[in-house]
């Protein structure tokens, strides 16, 4: 059952990234998770994509002016407690958002480094790879997957969470890394294909429960088991011919 909360109260969350016309990834994902978790979730978008539970089709980046105009929009009239950055669709973006970050120091930053998903190949150069790097040296927080932290060495960050869900093996372990500390949250995979946006489902509830005030730890540690119960429940789901979307709509239990 979902929790009753004064809207007057509510925390913020905004997500940068793409649009994904299944709506299992991407910022339709993300605000939807936020909303899950009482948080108001408004959102950035850098690229259309055209994808299908089978295949990844193409994306459309939107212009560096509507860019920029986005990030205007929101925090030069809005209260961002929290921050999730996904998919970042051209250098150019990666370029604004670096100095965008150098300027404001926004607070509670995750960023899920959309460098190597399940349906999409996208090929980067060092220079890419630099300006990543850059980037996420401003987070709280960054997200890679098992590919993604070979390709993201040296990540300088506040903390790093490597997420084990694509590791050849029955059990999935995400280990988070703060200084020399490290913590394992461990689970047993679940068989499904329904798994898509998994990505983008943690780094969103992560950056939901920071913008609620808990800590890094706490914030992780609910949102592996939002994570799960939502891979969990969405095993029956029969929605489509292929990678199906996770139940954003299962209890939040914090």
């Amino acid at each position: 059952m979902l929790q009753r909360r004064n809207f007057l109260f509510m925390k913020t969350m905004v997500t940068i990234g793409a649009f994904d016309p299944t709506g299992g990834a991407g910022v339709l994902a993300d605000v939807r998770v936020a909303g899950q978790f009482g948080v108001y979730g408004m959102s950035v978008l850098t690229a259309a994509t055209s994808q299908n539970p089978k295949s990844f089709n193409g994306v459309e980046p939107v212009s560096d002016e509507m860019f920029r105009k986005q990030i205007s929009d929101i925090f030069d009239h809005y209260r961002v407690d929290a921050m999730k950055c996904g998919m970042i669709a051209s250098k150019s973006q990666l370029k604004i958002l670096i100095e965008f970050f150098e300027r404001f120091k926004p607070k509670n930053l995750v960023i899920d480094p959309i460098i190597s998903a399940t349906l999409e190949n996208r090929q980067f150069d060092e220079e890419t790879i630099n300006l990543y790097r850059q980037l996420c040296s401003y987070a709280l927080l960054v997200t890679p997957n098992v590919k993604e932290t070979e390709i993201l060495k040296n990540i300088e960050s506040s903390a790093i969470l490597n997420k084990g869900g694509d590791a050849d093996s029955n059990i999935c372990v995400d280990i988070l890394k703060i200084g020399d500390e490290e913590i394992n949250f461990i689970s047993e995979r679940i068989q499904t294909t329904n798994t898509h946006g998994t990505g983008c489902t943690m780094s969103s509830a992560i950056a939901s429960c920071l913008a609620l005030g808990h800590d890094l730890k706490t914030s992780v540690k609910i949102a592996h088991d939002y994570v799960n119960r939502a891979i969990a429940g969405a095993v029956d789901l029969d929605i489509t011919d292929g990678y199906g979307p996770l139940n954003h709509f299962v209890e939040t239990i914090m």
